[in-house]
């Protein structure tokens, strides 16, 4: 496959994968049978990124080992695991798509599992995208009237990701503080994916700032 065209295709992976993910997020307000079937295909669209990032990710290993290199391997070691954990406990809590397999034992302690899991690829997976910002935003930092503008905007998204994290307790269930995940239905799948994406925002922008922070302690360009 060419470069060009491996690329187009991975760009696709990667909006369908955030897309889904969102969506995933919503729960009770996309739908039960949504959500399995969506959860399924991100466990899809997650692999195939891998698979497309291969060589990105065996660059990680080799050279030397710098604080940069161990931050995106713990973050990409982290996903794997709680993308595993969302799988395994999906086989248990299922009510449609895996349910023919019959595996309802310890349900409570998977779905705990499950919530868990969920809201900690959730931000893993915004802070590997955070991560990719750093090369996105290169140039426009260059320009000195650019990055004015740059440095204002992600501050802004920061902070209003950062209200609505709070706002909405996800701290709550990132720790299973409430075990219970409250969706206000109300507000509608729109309204709620806004919210998801501020948040998203947030978590992006700590993984690129966390990028800069090592890259400035260690000298790296």
């Amino acid at each position: 496959m060419k470069t060009a065209s491996k690329r187009k295709i991975q760009i696709i992976v990667d909006v369908l994968m955030t897309a889904v993910l969102l969506v995933l997020m919503s729960y009770s307000i996309a739908g039960e049978l949504i959500h399995e079937i969506l959860g399924i295909s991100l466990f899809i669209l997650f692999t195939a990124h891998h698979i497309f990032s291969l060589n990105l990710t065996k660059a990680l290993f080799k050279g030397k080992i710098t604080p940069t290199k161990i931050i995106k391997i713990i973050c990409d070691i982290l996903m794997a695991i709680f993308m595993l954990i969302m799988l395994l406990s999906a086989l248990s809590v299922s009510k449609y798509v895996f349910a023919f397999l019959g595996i309802n034992f310890l349900s409570a302690l998977a779905r705990n599992a499950h919530t868990f899991g969920a809201y900690w690829l959730f931000a893993l997976i915004s802070i590997h995208i955070g991560f990719h910002l750093d090369f996105m935003l290169a140039k426009p930092m260059k320009n000195k009237k650019k990055k004015t503008v740059v440095l204002l905007t992600v501050s802004a998204l920061f902070l209003s990701g950062l209200a609505v994290f709070f706002k909405e307790g996800i701290y709550n269930y990132m720790f299973l503080i409430n075990k219970f995940v409250f969706f206000d239905t109300r507000s509608g799948i729109l309204l709620f994916i806004l919210k998801y994406i501020s948040i998203m925002c947030m978590f992006s922008i700590f993984g690129l700032a966390l990028l800069k922070f090592t890259k400035i302690k260690k000298g790296e360009k």
